[in-house]
């Protein structure tokens, strides 16, 4: 079936002057700072005349994905393209830490790189091993899932605390500060209670009552004893975007009562999942395809002066002319999540169409073929527009000739290396261009 492009991106047209300039003057404000590089001589004084190549080597603000099928393919040459498309883009992967999975029966949790091998759940050890190698930050992905947890844990809210206490002590001890940010708890206002949906039959969810009414505080306050250098993130689906309704939206006053509480929310999480097609996918554009909407949702939480992240993204490409469609939303939605200044993160969840959720297990998100690349990993028109977003559009690189002793630019956060000529002789030097650090460097030449 064709989409029909127009009926698509109807609100991203209408707004589009709106959009654009939002977009390009939220990026100079948020992504870019300015730098000022002195030129010193081997005694320490003036150098002039200098020409310096200013290279930009990795971002500030985190491009993530799921790192799920890591080493999860039936041969090497899988896994190889997986790994390739991975780091290519992304400066940030989320491990997998659900209950049911990282400790299927008591007592014995899967840490190490030869764990049982169990599909799109690799152990922590073997995630942190591949994104030391390669410069990737690590997420974990989430402390505390009323829908995801094991068989064996007791049904009662206080029996079970104990073993959810014993849980985060054992991951924080080998992982606080070494695993960056954990998302605490995940998706309150979406789990289905038992009450609520006794006759629920699918194996992505356990029809399990989500320990009664103060839970969420609970978690937090547990998790905030044992983890003391990662940061807390709260996580939400579909009360974050499509279920908006400002300040009276059940995910904003969720977050009202854990911060009123004294509770550690360091980061928000506002999932975008589109598990739609067809007509389906026509109405939830009306808001959530949306400029002036998505960026009053950001503004809202934004509000509690706290990062946000985009914790978790699909984006339908099925449609005859679904690839197409899928790179153009991506394409906006970006960088309207980038331009705003709370936006931390953004981050995609399923790289390839093999990597998702198959209808085998009671509900399939592959069935959208929402990845980025196709199962042969070739890359979808949406890897590409991402790609040129991150690795070129958003990074800085220039070259200049300087007469005088200095030279100020502007570029985007993160990480740079200069190479400075002077007296036909090259001079390297990193440096940290960043919105809280030092926006003055000195290169002394030879």
């Amino acid at each position: 079936m064709m989409i029909d492009r127009d009926r698509l991106f109807k609100n991203f047209d209408e707004q589009k002057e709106y959009m654009e300039d939002k977009i390009r003057l939220g990026i100079e404000s948020n992504r870019k700072g300015y730098a000022r590089i002195n030129f010193a001589d081997e005694n320490g004084e003036p150098a002039c005349g200098v020409k310096i190549k200013i290279n930009q080597t990795s971002h500030d603000f985190k491009f993530g994905c799921n790192i799920f099928k890591l080493k999860g393919f039936a041969t090497e040459e899988e896994n190889n393209l997986y790994e390739e498309k991975f780091k290519k883009l992304f400066n940030l992967a989320v491990a997998p830490f659900y209950w049911n999975k990282f400790e299927p029966t008591e007592g014995n949790m899967r840490f190490e790189k030869d764990s049982e091998f169990i599909d799109r759940r690799p152990a922590p050890e073997l995630v942190l091993e591949f994104c030391k190698e390669n410069n990737i930050e690590v997420k974990g992905h989430p402390l505390y899932w009323a829908a995801m947890v094991p068989d064996w844990l007791p049904k009662d809210y206080e029996e079970m605390k104990p073993y959810l206490t014993r849980r985060l002590k054992k991951i924080a001890e080998r992982y606080d500060g070494v695993i960056k940010s954990f998302d605490c708890v995940n998706e309150v206002t979406s789990v289905p209670l038992l009450n609520d949906e006794p006759n629920k039959k699918s194996s992505h969810y356990r029809n399990f009552n989500p320990l009664g009414g103060d839970y969420t505080e609970w978690v937090f306050k547990q998790a905030d004893r044992f983890f003391c250098d990662s940061k807390l993130i709260i996580n939400e689906t579909g009360g974050a975007w499509a279920e908006f309704k400002k300040e009276v939206s059940p995910y904003y006053m969720l977050i009202e009562k854990l911060l009123n509480k004294g509770c550690r929310v360091d980061t928000i999480g506002l999932q975008y999942h589109i598990f739609l097609q067809n007509e389906d996918l026509y109405k939830a554009t009306i808001k959530e395809y949306n400029p002036k909407y998505l960026y009053n949702v950001m503004d809202c939480y934004g509000g509690f002066n706290k990062p946000l992240c985009v914790s978790e993204i699909t984006v339908p490409g099925c449609g005859e002319n679904g690839d197409e469609m899928q790179a153009e939303t991506l394409k906006n939605l970006y960088r309207i999540w980038f331009s705003h200044k709370n936006m931390e993160s953004i981050v995609y969840w399923n790289l390839g169409d093999n990597c998702a959720i198959s209808e085998g297990h009671g509900w399939g998100e592959d069935v959208f073929k929402s990845g980025l690349t196709r199962s042969d990993f070739s890359e979808k028109p949406s890897y590409k527009v991402l790609d040129e977003l991150i690795n070129k559009e958003w990074k800085t690189n220039l070259e200049l000739e300087c007469k005088t002793d200095f030279v100020n630019f502007k570029g985007f956060y993160g990480n740079y290396e200069l190479s400075v000529i002077h007296n036909g002789k090259e001079t390297k030097k990193q440096i940290h261009l960043s919105k809280t650090g030092y926006d003055e460097f000195t290169v002394e030449c030879k």
